[in-house]
């Protein structure tokens, strides 16, 4: 392992040695030459359609963004800044310069750069963006200003499948006008795809090669881009082809310690007791080793076509597909210590194999979606715009546990990895998933521009048909206690919205944007429990919200922006938290835990106030947040028996019926920090640096036992920080990112969860041929970072004993887990045509 850090690390010095080297060369050259200068420039200006203009994406002419050619804006070396806005709300925009540099392989892969946004994803995959540590719903996702079906019933948008190749910029949007959904009391993240409006005409093709050291992997990706319009000028087009293979093989080991062990009575969470590289000298009672090996091959294609009609109206038609199959294969071997005539495990007596498994998930993705835009102007300042958009989600995956023979291994030899599926495995358990989600939505606008004001109005309507069926079969090895389930729900959601917002110039360049936003939602589930039987049950629901927001900018001094912002924004509660599914054993064996159609929405009022200065070419900036989130949903138990002629001291006496509800309030609050800008204080115009700093505090009250916790999942801080050098002489660049997430806790029924995450270091270097290619060297997970997680279980009977432990503190056992993968290096070349 040493070895490979240190062949991995040459990269890193490389681009230390390209930093240091370059700062040299400015000195003994001077300032860049003037050719080069305009490039740079408008680099660091970013995308002219961040300046000062809605999040929602509107065609802009067909004109390109700013004088560029292709080659400026792929070849020629520009510093890694964050674009520049104008927006009135507060609002960071990264442009794919800002990414590009790094070869990110996802839009998951691309946001773990950009301020206040944590995952807690597996170690190596960054699926579920979280801003400000707030996931599953708190964080709203957009492509292309709208929302997009998902995977997860928590509304939750896995990003990881969208290649960073189809990207044009990734606004984050901590505070929403009047003219977004309010969905994402944390924020929004916008996606802004690719189109020809934005890009000047010509061809990009991309090709890329990574390798995987620790198990000597090669995977590969390629991607062609083409933008163009007429000789009239009149119509603008893009196409954006994208092929590529992910691969991410994780290595964990978990371990078990309850009062058998030495020293768990005097541990506080098992982490002192916890060997993970030493088997012979472990002390847990239970040892899990397990390899994960996830291979994905994702195709994409993102294209528009734009047609000026006229002066004064323009027509804009867009798609996108995402085409994703995978197999996930877990080999897992399961280890327990020898038991006595009572019971009680040995320590001494070593391990001896309790089960060796192989899962394999076949796991098909698909997403598409279509839009149309219709843009006119006329006399007086009067705009209008109308938008349709066809999205839909479509999912296939089945987990099929296998149990192998353990008489055929040999525990003195046996790797986790060293488990492969064979004819004569036996199929154990299934758990199949076949999810459909379309969304169809359409909105329209007016505005009016005075000199000094502007007024917009307008509604949206939305109407959402999620399916989802679920085969879950267990023991099925045994013909007498094999059982397979069938089941499925489909729910509707019909929204109708309408906003207005006003935007003013007051004096002394300040703005003020004032607005309010109607939402009114009904939805409607279907369930049936069995399919094997006839019968279905069916519920209703419906809310309405009133969200107002206002926005204040005031610049002053020499290109410092003031911002204020307060908003309300909701949550809406997961998909099968609404739905009167009946789950048997939970959480514990003879509970019952069912939906409730009549939670109501979270909702937030949320403070933003921050500080932004302008520099020659960068931005250093500040903000502070406040969230106070209302109607917080979660498990409760309903104290309804569920055998109430049971002896309630018996354990089914004490088994319960639990279900969701909205239990209180909770706030969330702390700092950002950014800084995006090349070193020119000091002379060295071509060094630029990046970092950004998150810290975050939140509390919540756990209903089940009272605890004061934080909110799940939520890390402490996020920060990232970056050396960038351009070497304009030799054609060449080079730098290095690093990040790290704190510690995060999450707050279950018996259980409390910690996680960590070491922190991951990525460089590259470049060096670039001419004007129409560059060849880029770069490297991810260079200091192969681990994650580890921990939890402190509470054992009981039933639900009810388990919350009377968990009050007391009386630790059942502690589940200590490391997690590993590999280091990645990707080689890739881009041409300009």
């Amino acid at each position: 392992m040493m070895r490979k850090l240190q062949r991995l690390q040459v990269l890193l010095f490389s681009s230390a040695l390209f930093v240091a080297q370059g700062a040299m060369a400015q000195q003994a050259a001077g300032p860049p030459a003037p050719d080069q200068e305009p490039a740079a420039e408008t680099a660091a200006e970013g995308d002219a359609k961040a300046q000062g203009e809605p999040a929602v994406p509107t065609s802009q002419g067909l004109e390109p963004a700013d004088d560029r050619s292709l080659s400026d804006i792929v070849v020629v070396g520009s510093r890694i800044y964050r674009n520049r806005t104008d927006t009135i709300a507060p609002e960071l925009t990264f442009g794919q310069e800002f990414f590009q540099k790094f070869e990110p392989t996802s839009v998951g892969d691309s946001l773990k750069r950009v301020p206040g946004v944590a995952f807690t994803s597996d170690i190596g995959e960054y699926d579920a963006p979280a801003l400000r540590g707030l996931g599953a719903g708190f964080t709203q996702i957009l492509v292309n200003g709208r929302p997009i079906p998902g995977a997860g019933n928590d509304r939750s948008v896995f990003v990881d499948r969208i290649p960073a190749e189809i990207i044009d910029r990734i606004e984050i949007i901590r505070s929403p006008t009047a003219d977004l959904d309010s969905q994402g009391i944390g924020g929004t993240i916008n996606i802004i795809l690719k189109d020809g409006t934005s890009l000047p005409p010509g061809l990009i093709a991309r090709a890329g090669l990574l390798f995987y050291p620790d198990d000597n992997t090669f995977k590969g990706s390629g991607a062609v881009s083409w933008s163009g319009r007429n000789q009239a000028e009149t119509v603008a087009w893009s196409l954006t082809v994208d092929a590529q293979q992910r691969y991410n093989p994780k290595l964990a080991r978990q371990e078990v310690f309850d009062d058998n062990s030495p020293g768990f009575e005097d541990s506080e969470n098992g982490l002192d007791l916890f060997r993970p590289f030493d088997r012979d000298g472990s002390i847990a009672v239970e040892r899990t080793e397990e390899l994960d090996t996830r291979r994905s091959f994702d195709l994409s294609l993102n294209g528009d076509i734009t047609f000026l009609l006229g002066e004064q109206s323009k027509l804009r038609f867009d798609g996108f597909l995402i085409r994703t199959r995978r197999t996930d294969t877990e080999q897992t071997l399961e280890l327990e210590r020898p038991e006595d005539d009572e019971e009680d495990p040995i320590l001494d007596e070593g391990w001896e194999i309790d089960s060796t498994q192989v899962a394999k998930e076949p796991f098909k993705q698909l997403n598409y979606g279509l839009s149309g835009l219709y843009e006119t102007k006329w006399g007086d300042g009067m705009s209008a715009e109308v938008q349709v958009r066809y999205s839909q989600f479509d999912e296939e995956s089945s987990n099929n546990t296998y149990e192998l023979d353990d008489d055929l291994f040999d525990l003195d030899t046996l790797e986790a990895e060293d488990l492969e599926l064979t004819d004569d495995a036996e199929l154990i358990e299934i758990d199949a998933l076949d999810i459909l989600d379309k969304e169809f939505s359409g909105d329209a606008s007016i505005k009016k521009q005075w000199a000094n004001w502007s007024i917009k109005a307008g509604i949206a309507g939305k109407l959402k048909r999620r399916t989802f069926g679920q085969i879950i079969g267990e023991d099925l090895n045994d013909d007498e206690d094999a059982s397979i389930v069938e089941s499925e729900f489909k729910y509707r959601e019909s929204r109708l919205d309408g906003f207005a917002l006003a935007e003013f110039k007051l004096g002394g360049q300040a703005k003020m944007q004032a607005g309010v936003r109607a939402e009114y939602t009904k939805s409607k589930q279907k369930i049936r429990q069995d399919l094997t039987e006839a019968d279905e049950e069916s519920a209703s629901a419906n809310e309405f919200h009133l969200n107002p927001s206002v926005h204040f900018q005031l610049p002053f001094g020499s290109g410092t922006q003031f911002r204020a912002s307060l908003a309300k924004t909701v949550r809406r509660p997961n998909v099968d938290q609404v739905v009167p599914f009946q789950l048997t054993d939970d959480p514990e064996d003879n509970d019952i835990t069912v939906g409730n159609p009549e939670l109501k929405f979270e909702t937030s009022w949320g403070v933003d106030i921050g500080l932004e200065q302008r520099l020659p070419r960068g931005v250093v900036g500040v903000n502070f947040f406040y969230r106070k989130v209302r109607d917080l949903i979660s498990l409760v138990n309903t104290g309804v028996p569920v055998f109430p002629e049971e002896d309630p001291d018996s354990d089914e006496g004490r088994a319960r019926i639990y279900t969701y509800d909205n239990v209180g309030n909770g706030k969330v609050y702390g700092f950002e920090f950014d800084l995006s800008a090349p070193l020119s204080f000091i002379g060295l115009d071509d060094t630029g640096v990046f970092a950004n700093y998150t810290r975050i505090w939140s509390k919540r009250t756990e209903p089940n036992t009272g605890m004061k916790v934080s909110f799940d999942g939520q890390p402490k801080y996020v920060y990232n920080f970056g050396v960038t050098q351009e070497i304009p002489s030799w054609g060449m660049s080079g730098g290095f990112s690093f990040r790290k997430q704190g510690k995060s806790v999450s707050t279950f029924l018996g259980e409390e969860e910690s996680q960590t995450y070491q922190g991951n270091l990525e460089a590259y270097v470049e060096k670039r041929f001419g004007k129409n290619f560059v060849l880029r060297l770069s490297a991810n997970n260079i200091l192969d970072a681990r994650s580890r997680q921990w939890e402190r279980n509470f054992d009981g009977d039933t639900g009810l004993e388990i919350i009377e432990n968990q009050q007391a503190g009386d630790v059942d056992n502690f589940e200590v887990e490391h997690e590993e993968t590999s280091p990645q290096v990707m080689l890739t070349a881009r041409l300009v045509f």
